[in-house]
């Protein structure tokens, strides 16, 4: 089953108003009611387009994911445009995530306004402070080692965009949609150029170079048979070319 999240996140409370103005709207009552209605045997997919929006949405949004994954319910977030701030942590929390090509992931420091004497403004500092740390353990935790607590932090300091690509060498998505993936069966014409019959050098130049550094053999031998040498080399190419290419 698919879902869409789309415009803000926001408290269940606030989403009849926004969307009755024509505000496109999303609240952790659309997640409950989807993960419900989905069924037992198939994935959840979470199609993202936001910004963000409510910090506590979101964190209810992230833990109702966690938790349909622990019901053994499979969940996958697709960041189709943008997963902004409080969405990019709705995006850590599903089983795998993907983010197209020319999608973007934004992480930056949770805001908010207060008003009062210095007691009021302390406090709203040390609520801040408390939420980047959640913040931060929801993306630890969809990283895995990848990107530490401190390069993280750096990252929402400075509210950071992300592209695919960086976003996937952070930890924070698991690919990117369209690409192939490690253990699909290779498909030979990857190693092909855009004028169909070249040869890309440098991808055979690199199977070959791993298939001479892995082979058990001290030299290779002659082979009598041309049409036998020929197949061994294949077998051999596309045996190396599922570890270097992409």
């Amino acid at each position: 089953m698919r879902f869409s999240l789309n415009g803000h996140i926001v408290a269940d409370s606030d989403a009849p108003i926004l969307r009755w103005w024509g505000i496109p709207a999303a609240c952790p009552a659309d997640i409950r009611s989807a993960l419900a209605e989905n069924p037992a045997d198939e994935e959840f997919v979470l199609e993202i387009n936001s910004g963000g929006g409510s910090v506590f949405a979101g964190f209810e949004m992230y833990s109702l994911l966690r938790n349909a994954s622990r019901q053994g319910v499979h969940t996958r977030a697709e960041v189709q445009s943008l997963a902004g701030s409080a969405a990019s942590v709705v995006m850590a929390g599903a089983d795998t995530a993907a983010c197209s090509p020319v999608g973007q992931v934004m992480i930056h420091l949770p805001s908010t306004v207060t008003e009062g004497n210095q007691g009021v403004h302390r406090e709203s500092v040390q609520m801040l402070e408390s939420i980047t740390e959640s913040i931060i353990a929801a993306y630890e935790s969809k990283v895995g080692g990848k990107t530490s607590h401190d390069a993280l932090r750096r990252m929402m300091d400075r509210e950071t965009f992300l592209s695919a690509r960086a976003a996937l060498d952070a930890g924070l998505i698991d690919e990117i949609i369209g690409e192939e993936q490690p253990g699909e069966p290779l498909n030979l014409n990857n190693i092909y150029n855009a004028c169909g019959a070249v040869p890309d050098m440098d991808k055979l130049r690199a199977a070959y170079i791993a298939a001479q550094s892995q082979s058990q053999e001290p030299e290779p031998q002659p082979v009598s048979n041309l049409n036998t040498a020929r197949k061994r080399a294949i077998a051999i190419a596309e045996a190396e070319l599922r570890a270097v290419v992409v």
